[in-house]
């Protein structure tokens, strides 16, 4: 009986994964996903600086994020420039491991500039429909 509950339980768990991690503006920071074919994968991201005047992480204009991502054969599926604070949503078209890769839109070259803060999140399945989005499209799903 016990065996069971834990069975249901694994099903009931929602296949998402948050983090946060740090980098500097001119850091690539790249995640590999592997998913089935034809699966919607959805990611949150916000990006904060770390300010020295007061020793903390702050949101800031002006720091948005290029998202780059690639399937198994390693064609890009999205490549596109974000605010500090936004999502992506793509659909896989074959299974495989998918690249995902972060990087500040800084102007900086050589030197580190700014630490960074960012909070991601990445949802696979049908845990990455945004039904308050779509009900405002009035589509069902």
């Amino acid at each position: 009986m016990m065996s069971l509950k834990w069975l249901i339980y694994l099903f009931l768990v929602p296949l998402a994964s948050s983090l946060y991690f740090h980098m500097w503006e001119t850091d690539v920071k790249c995640f590999v996903e592997e998913v089935p074919d034809e699966t919607m994968i959805s990611g949150k991201y916000k990006v904060e600086v770390y300010e020295d005047k007061t020793e903390q992480f702050v949101i800031k204009d002006g720091i948005g994020m290029h998202v780059d991502i690639k399937d198994p054969e390693n064609k890009i599926i999205l490549s596109k420039y974000y605010q500090n604070e936004g999502q992506f949503v793509f659909t896989t078209h074959l299974p495989g491991e998918h690249k995902i890769c972060l990087s500040p839109n800084s102007t900086r070259w050589f030197s580190g500039g700014s630490r960074l803060r960012v909070h991601l999140s990445i949802d696979v399945g049908e845990h990455a429909n945004d039904y308050k989005t779509d009900s405002s499209k009035g589509e069902a799903k």
